[in-house]
């Protein structure tokens, strides 16, 4: 478990109680849905890109991380293009998780959607009204 802290002047931390008991809100609840919040907001026309660690990979990414491994051992492999890959039945897995995903969808059309900020951001928020579980990952 980690703490994320700020420092505000005197004045400025008067107001932000005043606002959360305005609001019933305990100032570290309020806290809690205002970084959750701006978190969304700052990253909504931002692009932000992290490294994923082991606990990233889902169990599909990881048969396809397998699936992509025996195919290159494949003979004549090197000399197929992507599109020849592809219906071998190779696919990308990305090392990296970002805010804005592309994926695409049986049409050809593709879909955009944000696996990295928009959660983090829920779960931030529901520290509010639930207790923060070190053990729990979204």
């Amino acid at each position: 478990m980690k703490t994320i802290f700020i420092h505000v002047p005197d004045d400025d931390y008067r107001i932000i109680s005043e606002v959360a008991k305005q609001e019933k809100r305990r100032l570290s609840d309020l806290a809690y849905l205002v970084f959750g919040r701006g978190l969304s907001s700052f990253f909504c026309e931002t692009q932000v890109s992290i490294k994923k660690i082991e606990s990233d990979y889902t169990e599909a990414d990881r048969l396809q991380q397998k699936i992509n491994a025996d195919l290159e051992k494949t003979e004549g492999w090197k000399d197929l293009n992507y599109e020849q890959r592809k219906e071998k039945g190779w696919k990308h897995v990305c090392d990296w998780i970002s805010n804005y995903e592309r994926t695409e969808k049986a049409d050809g059309t593709f879909d955009y959607n944000d696996p990295l900020i928009d959660p983090l951001a829920d779960r931030i928020e529901s520290y509010a009204l639930n207790p923060v579980n070190d053990e729990v990952k979204a």
